[in-house]
């Protein structure tokens, strides 16, 4: 049976950064979709792509920002600086919000992939379970295959995090970060997202909106010519709609767009995120990180506020206490 010194479960942002300060001929990282990024994802429609996750990064503290400008260079994210406006009963009102934000160039995953860079990533490999074994820990696979570590991080959803973590006492974890969902939703359209004055805005946030939490318009995005719109619901819109078969999520949420923001269009797309955010981002862990038991931790962005820059920052954090306890 094939033993690692450390295996990482997750190939998103706080994976790839934790893998980074770890010996790759060490290390192994597991990932369940196709490539890596995580909630930095974008999908193909139509030969173009849109971002269905996460729709910009923001950078305060200097590790991250170290990070953000290396991608910068490598042109994998570029400065996006949107009209925003936020959206009230009696429309949308412009926000004079001009923070630096930053987009994946030409999509999100490409941050991904700029920390994936000398990583070895084995896509398409889900992880069943976690046991403790001789020596370390045992881990099984959905299709059969198993191997061991002496070191574990995962950095899954809470929820799948304690279907691989039976073995173990998470429970503490599991009550106080739970996570909530969001419905996100990709319309063609040849409308103008405007302001209640006429203006037209690039991005708006939903305000106390029921449905709509955050709607994107792609074309104002450096380097992206689509005509597509992205909206995130709410949560107490996806709770309510959750079970619903993607095609009527999205003729609802495409209904509720045309109604509160006046753009008509075709829905290309209607994704389903179960465990999207944190029910509160002020709840977080030291650093972001949690040591479950001797050899295995659990982090992510979950435990961090559920933004990027915590996620990499939390990756950074359980890397460098891996780096520690071998070196002993």
């Amino acid at each position: 049976m094939q033993h690692y010194q450390f295996v990482i479960i997750g190939a998103g942002v706080c994976g790839l950064a934790c893998a980074a300060q770890l010996p790759k001929q060490d290390t192994r990282i597991v990932e369940k979709s196709r490539g890596p990024g995580g909630r930095l994802s974008s999908k193909r429609l139509d030969q173009q792509r849109a971002d269905i996750g996460a729709q910009f990064i923001t950078a305060r503290d200097p590790m991250f920002q170290a990070i953000v400008t290396e991608a910068q260079a490598d042109g994998a994210l570029s400065v996006w600086t949107p009209r925003m406006g936020k959206l009230h009963a009696d429309g949308i009102q412009e926000s004079p919000d001009r923070h630096p934000r930053y987009v994946g160039t030409p999509y999100m995953n490409a941050f991904g992939r700029h920390l994936a860079k000398g990583l070895s990533i084995d896509t398409e490999t889900r992880i069943s379970a976690v046991q403790r074994t001789t020596g370390g820990y045992l881990l099984s696979t959905t299709e059969g295959s198993q191997f061991t570590a002496a070191h574990v991080v995962c950095t899954a959803p809470v929820n799948q995090m304690q279907d691989m973590l039976v073995d173990f006492d998470v429970a503490d974890i599991v009550s106080r970060f739970t996570m909530e969902p969001t419905w996100t939703v990709v319309l063609e359209s040849e409308d103008l997202l405007r302001d209640r004055d006429g203006n037209v805005l690039d991005a708006c946030f939903g305000g106390d909106d029921p449905d709509i939490d955050f709607v994107s318009v792609e074309a104002s995005k450096p380097g992206r010519h689509s005509k597509f719109i992205v909206v995130h619901s709410t949560v107490a819109f996806a709770r309510q709609m959750l079970e619903l078969e993607p095609s009527e999520a999205g003729i609802r949420l495409q209904g509720i767009v045309e109604e509160k923001l006046s753009l008509r269009g075709s829905c290309k797309l209607a994704h389903r995120w179960r465990f999207a955010r944190p029910t509160d981002p002020h709840v977080t862990a030291q650093k972001g990180i949690y040591h479950v038991d001797n050899g295995l931790w659990i982090a992510g962005d979950y435990l961090s506020g559920g933004r990027v820059e915590g996620a990499y920052l939390a990756g950074l954090e359980v890397g460098r206490r891996l780096r520690e306890a071998v070196a002993g």
